[in-house]
């Protein structure tokens, strides 16, 4: 059976709209999951306080947290600096509920770039939270070129992208200024740029992972990324049979 993976999605106004708000996400999360055996559903990253995030979340297998604005840095125990981008604090309420929920329940989870961020801070960890302000010598991590394409190398360590690809160095792209700064309790850096930005973590119990590029915009036209979405398609049917 095809594993449903449910993929957050947060709101946004539309230009010369400023009264209704729409859900939504890139396409490139669901077309992936779609084409590596797995069932996409949309799941909407509901503000209001009754939102009924349990049920969603016993429909699911598995869950994709998709990129975004930065999280609130007060939620791992810092003030906001001068470099610190646009939040959206009831995005990060929802998020976290989540989080939780499929944590408790045992679902894997796939962070991907902010999803990989408030992955790291619900469950305890911290950001940098501007990298170019933060890290000296930190290579572009806003590439201004096609962001379909890779920019800078990751070393990889044993773990689930290593053992996707059967590689221990792969290209991304790179499209944020925030990143991992301590990797949160019962994880591990499983991935680093050469200027030491973390790029990867990984759960020890090998449910929960998080990159910090985005593999939806590459995984259409490189193997590598494609074979990243099938990994992560195995790793939700094989929970699920284990939690039969």
């Amino acid at each position: 059976m095809r594993p449903i993976i449910g993929v957050a999605c947060t709101k946004m106004y539309f230009p010369n709209n400023n009264l209704d708000q729409f859900f939504y996400v890139g396409s490139g999360y669901v077309e992936g999951i779609a084409r590596s055996g797995g069932t996409p559903l949309i799941l909407p990253l509901l503000t209001n306080a009754d939102a009924p995030f349990r049920a969603m979340l016993e429909s699911l297998d598995g869950l994709i947290l998709t990129g975004g604005d930065d999280p609130a840095p007060h939620l791992y125990g810092e003030e906001p600096l001068q470099g610190l981008g646009h939040i959206e604090y009831e995005r990060d309420l929802a998020e976290l509920e989540v989080i939780k929920l499929a944590l408790e329940m045992k679902k894997p989870i796939l962070g991907i770039c902010r999803g990989m961020q408030i992955l790291n801070v619900a469950c305890g960890g911290t950001l940098i939270q501007d990298i170019p302000s933060q890290v000296p010598g930190a290579f572009q991590h806003a590439q201004k070129g096609s962001r379909q394409y890779g920019a800078h190398k990751v070393t990889l360590q044993p773990g689930f992208v290593a053992d996707a690809i059967g590689k221990t160095e792969i290209l991304v792209n790179t499209s944020h200024h925030q990143a991992v700064k301590d990797v949160a309790p019962g994880f591990a850096m499983t991935g680093a740029a050469a200027d030491g930005v973390i790029e990867a973590i990984e759960s020890l119990d090998g449910l929960h992972v998080g990159l910090q590029w985005h593999p939806e915009r590459m995984w259409g036209h490189d193997s590598d990324m494609q074979k990243i979405a099938e990994a992560f398609v195995a790793k939700v049917k094989q929970a699920k049979l284990q939690t039969r």
